[in-house]
């Protein structure tokens, strides 16, 4: 869903002098490009300044890009004398072709900039490639005291979040029942000395505590200074963020600005390897041996990948290890078993609560391990209760909770920063009878709303997807996984996400993700009846799901094309995974499509002269800029920023591109 409240002014424009010709649109797609929207650069590009220091630790890559970042500040659309800081996410992240990323936020008084968090790109070694990423002008006077208490703005955040709720499931709407708050109080139990000054409150009728902070929040054309709130509700079936004025005269009557839940509501041994219709419950190794996956295991995997998903305890075993804790949602409690002679089988009785848990158990394992061979490690951020190389913050398995009956949103993935546990919920879909546990669709595309979400952007928040753009990809991405995982090791082409668990041939989406997929980068905004081509009178582009739908559908085309000039299907799939895995690393805070695109194209061109021969690069660059074309996302598309607002499609190819 998209904000419930969003007062900030989208279709801002930086005003410009009238004797400058507009540079919206870049001739090339490495043409310095101006954000209309904030003023500032969208990207530095680093090769013509040779900007390098010396470089063998993380510290040392964090040093040079807070270094480059500040250099930089002038061409990024800094005035003098405007404040240029910037603080780093201490985790450099690693793609497979051996970019360094580092992930840097914009402060100012040593409160964050809310969103505006771009990436520096390094060579092996210190050299800077390149910096993308929004940035923007604050004034040097700007005010770093709240008139407004935390406890206020806490108060005004728990009576919005509080309310009688409706939520636009891929099972149509739902309702959040109304909290009763009365009683609450919210005690601060803890509270750190910083600029920032983040504190926690007790609970009250929520789910987890309270948590506030100071952040600048950028209006367009403006900035406030706010108190950043985050409430859950029960099962964590919404956590809001909200982001209460702490700058008013009056702090008696504080203003929500902007207010979003960050949940997705996508559909979303002896197991269901996909789904009832494609094979009965079968007798599945836990773990899973390497060669059922569709990736060779890399060279710089653990000894004996894949790991235990599940140990023996006191001649038991349950579905709980170190990458997942499956549970019943209702009890809250593993499925145990007994284990006699060193093993033993989960085996409960088909459409059972332990087989839920069961089936919820073996997906995200699998997803761990899938995704792990492709760099979603422990150093970037993965889910994990151990992280035995000692990299990232451990601490966090997915907690699979596989609820007997219905559960509001029908399916979901609650988003974490790394060292704190995401909750997958799984329940019954009413109408069809059918539990989400049991297809692969629905766990699969959840479990990758917590790779993206802790890749795109960096991994202290868990927020780089939060603008309408931003999130519609998070649903593109999962739908794309979710399709391709399973279409690996088919003949046949599945372009339906969905369904078996809704019962409906057509699935969860406006359209199958065909060839011929009719929606492109320029309908976005548009509602139905907007939308060009015979037949499409009945399509709409101004949600999250289906504006998702365009990235999803550009990807499977990207995958087609990049199969077909390799002249290897299997080889087509493993590359274009790699390359978005790698492009995800490299993708700065809340994207457009378009920035996500440039980074997929630069993750391939980092595999030229390894992964890819020259001839290789040659032929998937030109795949992959017709695949992005063909959904208006050419060098010529622009959109001012990650809105629905202003999005112009355009089909043009770099010069330079040939087959």
């Amino acid at each position: 869903m998209t904000a419930i409240i969003d007062r900030r002014n989208a279709d801002f424009r930086v005003p410009r002098p009238p004797d400058i010709a507009g540079d919206e649109v870049p001739a090339e797609p490495d043409a310095p490009q101006t954000n209309p929207y904030t003023g500032h650069r969208e990207s530095i590009i680093a090769e013509d300044r040779a900007f390098a220091r010396p470089a063998a630790t993380d510290a040392d890559y964090i040093a040079t890009a807070r270094e480059y970042a500040a250099s930089v500040a002038s061409d990024l659309g800094f005035a003098p004398g405007e404040p240029v800081e910037f603080e780093a996410d201490p985790t450099v992240t690693v793609t497979s072709e051996g970019m360094r990323v580092v992930s840097l936020t914009q402060t100012v008084n040593g409160i964050e900039v809310w969103s505006m968090s771009p990436k520096v790109w390094l060579h092996e070694g210190g050299e800077v490639d390149r910096l993308v990423g929004d940035t923007v002008s604050i004034p040097a006077n700007i005010s770093a005291k709240p008139t407004v208490p935390a406890e206020a703005a806490v108060r005004a955040a728990a009576v919005e979040a509080a309310r009688t709720r409706t939520i636009h499931t891929n099972f149509g709407a739902e309702t959040l029942p109304a909290v009763d708050i009365s009683a609450d109080v919210y005690e601060r139990t803890s509270f750190q000395p910083r600029n920032d000054q983040p504190m926690t409150f007790s609970s009250g009728s929520f789910e987890k505590d309270i948590t506030a902070r100071l952040v600048y929040l950028y209006m367009g054309g403006h900035v406030r200074l706010v108190w950043l709130v985050a409430l859950s509700r029960e099962n964590l079936t919404a956590q809001y963020q909200a982001f209460v004025a702490a700058d008013r005269s009056d702090p008696e009557t504080p203003e929500i600005l902007y207010f979003f839940d960050t949940n997705t509501y996508a559909i979303g041994g002896m197991v269901f390897r996909h789904n009832p219709a494609q094979g009965a419950l079968v007798q599945t190794p836990f773990p899973l041996p390497a060669d059922q996956y569709p990736m060779p295991v890399p060279p710089n995997m653990p000894s004996g990948f894949p790991l235990a998903w599940t140990e023996i305890q006191n001649g038991r075993l349950a579905t709980d290890g170190n990458n997942c804790r499956a549970i019943n949602g209702t009890t809250r409690q593993t499925f145990v078993v007994d284990a006699t002679n060193g093993d033993g089988v989960f085996a409960p009785a088909e459409n059972s609560p332990e087989q839920f848990v069961t089936n919820i158990f073996y997906f995200c394992n699998y997803m761990h391990d899938f995704f792990m061979m492709l760099g979603f490690d422990e150093a970037s951020g993965n889910f994990q209760k151990v992280n035995r190389p000692g990299h990232g913050r451990g601490a966090d398995p997915v907690i699979g909770q596989a609820h007997p009956g219905a559960v509001q949103g029908t399916a979901n993935m609650s988003r974490s920063a790394d060292g704190v546990s995401s909750v997958m919920n799984m329940g019954m879909v009413v109408h069809s009878g059918r539990h989400t546990a049991n297809d692969a669709d629905v766990v699969f595309h959840e479990y990758c709303h917590g790779v993206t979400i802790r890749l795109v952007g960096g991994m202290l928040d868990g927020l780089g997807l939060t603008e309408d753009q931003s999130r519609s990809m998070g649903e593109g991405w999962s739908d794309f996984f979710a399709l391709t995982i399973t279409n690996f090791a088919r003949s046949e082409e599945r372009t339906v996400v969905g369904d078996w668990v809704i019962d409906d041939p057509g699935g969860i989406r406006q359209r199958p993700y065909t060839e011929q997929y009719p929606g492109a980068f320029g309908d976005i905004g548009k509602r139905a009846g907007q939308v060009s081509g015979a037949g499409n009178a009945d399509l709409s582009y101004r949600a999250v799901h289906n504006v998702g739908e365009i990235w999803c559908a550009a990807l499977m085309q990207l995958t087609r094309n990049v199969s077909g000039a390799l002249a290897d299907r299997t080889r087509g799939y493993r590359v274009t995974w790699q390359a978005i895995v790698d492009a995800l690393k490299l993708t700065p805070k809340n994207p457009t499509l378009l920035i996500a695109r440039d980074a997929i194209l630069r993750a391939f061109e980092a595999m030229r002269g390894g992964t890819l021969t020259e001839d290789e690069f040659t032929r998937v660059r030109h795949a992959a800029w017709t695949a992005f074309a063909r959904y208006e996302m050419g060098v010529d598309a622009f959109c001012p920023n990650a809105s629905f607002v202003g999005c112009v499609g355009g089909v043009a190819l770099p010069d330079d591109v040939v087959v």
